[in-house]
């Protein structure tokens, strides 16, 4: 689907094509009521020049999937010199079509950042202006003012009060206009973000609701397995390579059941839930001792900054997985090392991972986080977008960066607390 400043241009070009056909069709009537063939061909070869401009416009931007403010500027200035010279050719600021000047503005002030929309008014008010005094007598829209008499056009009151009406509507529409659509924008993009959030929110429940089952489904095969090692053991006492054997087993037989009774646990929700104070640099070194007991495999070093040493965040239980699925994903990309570097100011508490391994596809850069990758092959799915959502769920953010030397920098961001 295109960018929605691609449908603002292509928006763009229809108007301007609708107005340039109801250019033509005047001009046919006035090629039929009156004798001035040369305005009538000037008009006429501008209008081609025009839409040959807009064709090769669109052309040109045909397979962009988003365009800029600057390029979004320079197609309505288009429109803003194209309608002045067609206003030279026929009567200048005396032609009744003048006030469409205006159409450029107002459409900058939708789509546009109000600093552009300011400048497309100038310009607009500036064309309106000069075509006052510099223009081609056009005698079907001025029939009782010559050429020779217009110099004087700022003394007759009529022209006077367009120019004026031209003047306050152009500034009514950058003052007002360009502020209410720039908080329409905010407004739509929030409740965008609100709408994408409480997706999140209810997958990241539904895997939470499918965790517990599972792990109440877990738990007979669990203790029935405890059973059948320890009556191996009984059989096997002879034979202690076996036993040794079995008593590994039956450890970690006995993880997976605590972990299966935390999911099970509905009482450990509140726990996980509550936040406490700790110092950045000693709980980050713990949760890397932890991560390193399941990955002994792993090469990892941290380094930290002065700042760090002092520096506290608040923080529940599930930050520590959310950072150690991090880790995860950076072995799962077939990095042998991982440097982990801490840093903070005074108000941002900074962990950035850097991993050597494959990087992430653009593709799924611009997912990550906001739903489960169903194509997802490299572990970038389901555990990600948890891990988004914890350290959003602290008041953090997490971003993705993509080093020309290869590999991925993962940096975590949470608020420090106030010294």
């Amino acid at each position: 689907m295109p960018h929605l400043s691609k449908i603002h241009l292509n928006q763009l070009f229809i108007v301007r094509a609708l107005a340039l056909v109801a250019f033509a069709l005047g001009l046919f009537y006035f090629a039929a009521t009156t004798p001035d063939s040369n305005v009538i061909t000037g008009s006429a070869a501008a209008l081609v020049v025009i839409a040959t401009i807009t064709a090769i416009s669109a052309w040109y931007y045909r397979e962009n999937q988003a365009v800029t403010d600057l390029q979004l500027s320079q197609q309505i200035a288009v429109d803003i010199l194209g309608w002045s010279f067609l206003m030279y050719l026929t009567g200048g600021a005396n032609n009744p079509f003048i006030s469409y000047l205006l159409v450029p503005v107002i459409i900058s002030a939708a789509v546009l950042h109000q600093k552009f929309t300011a400048i497309m008014a100038l310009a607009a008010l500036l064309a309106y202006s000069l075509l006052l005094h510099y223009h081609l007598p056009f005698s079907p829209v001025s029939p009782a003012m010559s050429n020779t008499a217009m110099h004087g056009a700022m003394s007759n009151p009529h022209i006077l009060g367009m120019w004026f009406n031209f003047a306050f509507s152009a500034a009514l529409v950058v003052l007002v206009v360009s502020r209410m659509a720039h908080a329409m924008r905010q407004r739509e993009q929030k409740a965008a973000e609100l709408r994408e959030n409480s997706l999140r929110n209810e997958q990241i429940h539904a895997i939470a609701t499918m965790a517990a089952t599972t792990a109440h489904e877990l738990g007979t095969p669990l203790n029935t397995l405890s059973l059948y090692a320890d009556e191996l053991k009984h059989l096997c006492e002879s034979k202690p390579e076996i036993e040794k054997i079995l008593n590994a087993i039956e450890e970690r037989l006995d993880q997976c059941g605590q972990i299966t009774q935390k999911l099970a646990n509905r009482a450990e929700i509140d726990k996980l839930g509550s936040q406490s104070s700790q110092l950045v640099q000693p709980w980050l070194e713990a949760a890397i001792a932890q991560w390193k007991n399941k990955r002994p495999e792993a090469n990892i070093t941290t380094t930290a900054d002065a700042n760090s040493a002092s520096a506290s965040i608040s923080i529940d239980q599930t930050l520590a997985p959310a950072i150690e699925n991090l880790f995860n994903n950076a072995i799962q990309a077939g990095s042998e090392s991982i440097e982990v570097r801490l840093s903070s100011d005074q108000h941002e508490v900074h962990i950035a991972i850097r991993d050597y391994g494959s990087g992430i596809p653009h593709e799924i850069l611009t997912q990550i986080g906001k739903t489960v990758i169903q194509d997802s092959t490299s572990g970038l799915g389901i555990g990600l977008m948890l891990s988004h959502a914890t350290i959003n769920r602290h008041g953090g953010r997490l971003l993705h960066q993509q080093p020309s030397e290869g590999g991925t920098i993962t940096t975590v961001i949470l608020p420090r607390e106030a010294l």
